[in-house]
């Protein structure tokens, strides 16, 4: 059998078949050594635009051939900043091109502009899409896109209900076809230098709690144009433009905060964690907004992990042949992740704090601070009564001074980074290529998908509500939700 298919003829040759072995590493497409990948974007408004101005321009593997919109004026500007990207330029807001950009932005591929995706699929030769629209469509789209034998960039949150999240991954392994999700923390070389520093050196020890938050002061809507009117071809798609352009505060087409901002932090938790949480608690409330919209403007959310038996946990050494008798040794224990988010105040906007019982690691896309509080290395059976005094405070805890709290703060990633946008873009290009499966896959964005899902249902019901783990597990091998990139030398080089 012949092995001389180029990527254009595999496409045509493929039809309806499955495309190829994720797990085996083999790659549908055949690439030259600077051959790009083609790319469409669906959806160009906010976080559309983005994409396009700001990672699809620094992910240099990528060429975007078409983009579609259903408003015409971010379709336009779309058309605009994707030549530009296509130039490899970055235009800021106000920056004014050079001749010398003006000259190569004329060269550059400029992509065409669709109403219809489905149109913008039957026509143009595409290797990839980008979903960068409103929620409750990301599901129809992606699936026609899956169907129609592209890979797809979709934006978080993946889904809005578990059963379009399960019929998702299901479609996938048919197709054997993966989607990315945009979880762009994943690709932050900040973020993976923590996780190499918890599970690679082991710095936190055991994680016991995780606190996150991402606040904002603002009112989270679009300006309408008032004197805007309709095209015939917006209007086969837009009958009200307030909801359209403001989607996020509707409940039709957004869980708000639970999917726009938290699943960001959620995803974090689920990564540190490893694993799924067990159960969910939320409190919520529009409590401050009086404008018309019908989501929630702050809420609180308390997940429960259960972790595996064998962890020792915190046992005083003289303590420990005794526990062992009575087997209290190998019970598991909770850890438990709280999240908050106001559209009232920004203080501390987004981060995220994970505590084990060796340390502390802060994180954000601008910083990774690790606190060490490593004090296990002193073993309290030989400690006099007066030193056993100064070691611990009221609480029994350890009370560092000033000067060991400023040694054991270590400054982590100083590093002039790229923005994580491009990373994430960068590794999409490279998974299509390679044919390996990303590290924020379809599993990624469904497992994240679920922890929002299950914390409305908390709110609506006003209880702690139980995650199935059944509703994630299936009966066919599924990526893996925990890779990250070991922080070293080389990766740091990299960046």
């Amino acid at each position: 059998m012949s092995t001389n298919l180029n990527r254009r003829n595999f496409l045509k040759a493929a039809g309806t078949t499955a495309g190829f072995m994720i797990a085996a590493g083999y790659s549908p497409f055949s690439y030259a050594q600077n051959e790009k990948v083609r790319v469409g974007c669906i959806g160009t408004g906010g976080q559309g635009t983005f994409h396009i101005r700001d990672g699809l321009t620094g992910a240099d593997q990528i060429v975007i051939t078409a983009v579609c919109d259903v408003f015409f004026p971010h379709q336009s500007m779309a058309v605009k900043y994707a030549q530009l990207s296509n130039a490899g330029i970055t235009l800021t807001e106000g920056q004014k091109l050079t001749d010398e950009e003006k000259q190569r932005a004329s060269q550059a591929v400029k992509p065409n502009a669709y109403y219809d995706y489905h149109e913008m699929l039957a026509k143009e030769e595409l290797d990839a899409v980008v979903i960068a629209t409103p929620l409750n469509t990301h599901f129809p789209i992606a699936m026609d896109c899956l169907a129609a034998g592209k890979y797809v960039f979709c934006e978080k949150t993946l889904t809005r209900t578990l059963e379009d999240g399960r019929a998702l991954i299901e479609k996938c392994h048919e197709l054997n076809r993966w989607v990315q999700v945009g979880h762009q923390r994943r690709y932050n070389p900040k973020y993976n230098m923590a996780m190499g520093l918890v599970f690679d050196e082991g710095r936190l020890g055991r994680i016991n709690h995780i606190t996150a938050q991402w606040h904002r002061n603002h009112y989270w809507r679009r300006v309408i144009p008032g004197d805007y009117q309709l095209n015939d071809e917006e209007k086969k798609y837009i009958t009200d433009l307030e909801h359209h352009l403001n989607w996020r505060v509707y409940e039709e087409s957004s869980n708000g905060l639970f999917t726009e901002l938290a699943t960001h932090q959620t995803d974090i938790a689920n990564w540190f964690m490893r694993a799924v949480p067990k159960r969910v608690h939320t409190f919520a409330g529009l409590d401050y907004w009086r404008d018309g919209r019908d989501t929630d403007d702050n809420i609180l959310l308390t997940f429960e992990y259960e972790q595996n038996p064998g962890d020792p946990g915190f046992i005083p050494i003289d303590q420990r042949s005794k526990l062992q008798k009575l087997n209290l040794i190998n019970r598991g224990y909770k850890v438990r992740f709280v999240y908050s988010s106001i559209l009232a105040n920004a203080k501390r906007g987004a981060s995220e704090l994970i505590q084990g019982d060796k340390g502390t690691i802060e994180l954000s896309e601008e910083k990774c601070w690790m606190f060490g509080e490593d004090y296990s290395s002193v073993s309290e059976e030989n400690l006099s009564a007066e030193e056993l005094a100064n070691k611990t405070g009221s609480g029994g805890t350890r009370n560092p001074t000033s000067e060991e709290l400023k040694a054991g703060v270590e400054l982590l990633g100083d590093v002039t980074l790229k923005t994580p946008d491009v990373y994430q873009f960068r590794a999409f290009a490279d998974c299509i290529k390679k044919g390996t499966v990303p590290r924020s896959n379809q599993m990624v964005g469904f497992t994240t998908a679920l922890t929002a899902i299950y914390a409305v249902q908390s709110k609506k019901e006003g209880k702690v509500v139980e995650i199935d783990p059944a509703v994630y597990t299936f009966d066919f091998e599924t990526p893996s939700f925990h890779e990250y990139d070991s922080w070293d030398e080389e990766t740091k080089a990299n960046i």
